[in-house]
């Protein structure tokens, strides 16, 4: 994805005047519906975290008041459940797609004063992975392409002819020699009695790699490594209305050592990952932490190797937990997790790179078209 300037959006959008919606189930438009539906609060939950990401949205004018009863007929094709989903925001003569899925809830509701509507919950494919659970050995003899042989069964092929995700991005785990060919471990592929879901987020734990779909991609990749520096520079002149910024040195650690067994060996391996990153302006906050170590004992360790990955991993976890960003913006399409964007207009510490990780679309008659961002830096630039 490449970079964008906030003007050049600004153009495209028309000044960000006339928000517009559209949602598609199915093969069937709601701004096509024949029986005066109307749609309301729509609210798009996105993240790359380990969750999977929704869309919520309310459909009115489906009670008729005389006989009493839902009009089901009118409706029923925006609400049945199953059927693929997907939601693009934007403005008068420019839209972005920003979610894929398929609708998993339907609520029937009427609170005190309000009147009878229907809410109705999507969610992207991930969703669909957390009922199943299997015990048994995967054909693949790394993690990699067991996670692209569970994406070859038929239930998935399936799903992806139905629309309810687009494609799969599968990168490479680090227990693939390089060459294509499968490296011989000392141990195997296994799903034992888990889900889908709970397998390959066992695999994103285990190689500091990301699980999320993005716009109907399901990818899985190495975490934080998007193919652009920056998406977007937000500020107070580039769309930001509000924001909440810190640094915090509470919890951060010089050093991570990870320690496991090597049961055929019987000795103990051990790694250790080192960080670097800037935090303040002086040393006062380097020097603070820079004895401190933390020793993780994990079972699952059972070379140096494997003994790395998980150094690596808990430690971009612990360094990415020194900068936070909440953030209220215009609607802006653009906007999604698995990218940086890099904050302006504020001068000297706040003027920094930051990675999304979720974003909130919310659109309303009431307030408009709005996203809120939430986003982590792991030092200063």
């Amino acid at each position: 994805m490449s970079k964008k300037d906030y003007n050049t959006l600004r153009k495209k959008y028309s000044a960000f005047a006339y928000p517009v919606v559209t949602l598609r189930v199915g093969d069937k438009l709601f701004s096509e519906n024949k029986h005066e539906l109307v749609l309301s609060n729509i609210e798009v939950e996105l993240s790359c975290g380990l969750e999977a990401s929704a869309v919520t949205y309310a459909i009115y004018n489906v009670y008729d008041l005389e006989k009493k009863c839902y009009e089901f007929s009118r409706f029923r094709e925006y609400v049945q459940l199953g059927s693929a989903v997907t939601v693009s925001l934007g403005y008068h003569g420019a839209e972005e797609e920003v979610f894929v899925g398929f609708v998993a809830q339907a609520r029937f509701v009427c609170g005190e004063g309000d009147i009878h509507h229907v809410e109705v919950t999507a969610m992207d494919a991930k969703g669909l992975m957390m009922s199943n659970s299997y015990a048994r050995q995967m054909t693949a003899g790394n993690y990699g392409d067991a996670i692209t042989e569970i994406f070859n069964k038929p239930m998935y092929q399936k799903m992806n002819a139905e629309g309810i995700y687009k494609s799969v991005k599968v990168d490479d785990t680090p227990d693939k020699k390089s060459g294509g060919a499968d490296q011989t471990t000392s141990y195997t592929v296994e799903m034992v009695l888990e889900s889908d879901y709970e397998f390959i987020v066992r695999a994103a734990k285990r190689f500091n790699y990301e699980f999320f779909v993005d716009n109907g991609q399901v990818i899985f990749r190495k975490a934080k490594q998007t193919t652009e520096d920056c998406l977007l520079e937000i500020g107070m002149e580039r769309g930001v209305i509000s924001y909440d910024l810190a640094y915090d040195i509470t919890g951060l650690v010089k050093s991570v050592e990870v320690r496991g067994m090597d049961t055929a060996k019987a000795a103990m391996v051990s790694a250790v990952k080192k960080v670097s990153n800037k935090i303040s302006a002086g040393n006062r906050a380097k020097a603070l932490i820079g004895q401190t170590h933390r020793i993780v004992i994990d079972a699952n360790a059972v070379s140096k190797e494997q003994a790395q990955y998980r150094a690596d991993a808990l430690m971009e976890d612990i360094a990415y937990r020194f900068g936070t960003l909440e953030c209220d913006c215009i609607g802006l399409p653009e906007l999604k997790p698995g990218h940086f964007v890099r904050m302006t207009d504020l001068g000297q510490p706040c003027d920094n790179r930051f990675y999304i990780t979720q974003v909130r679309h919310d659109m309303s008659a009431e307030n408009g078209y709005h996203t809120h961002i939430t986003a982590v830096a792991a030092a200063l630039e």
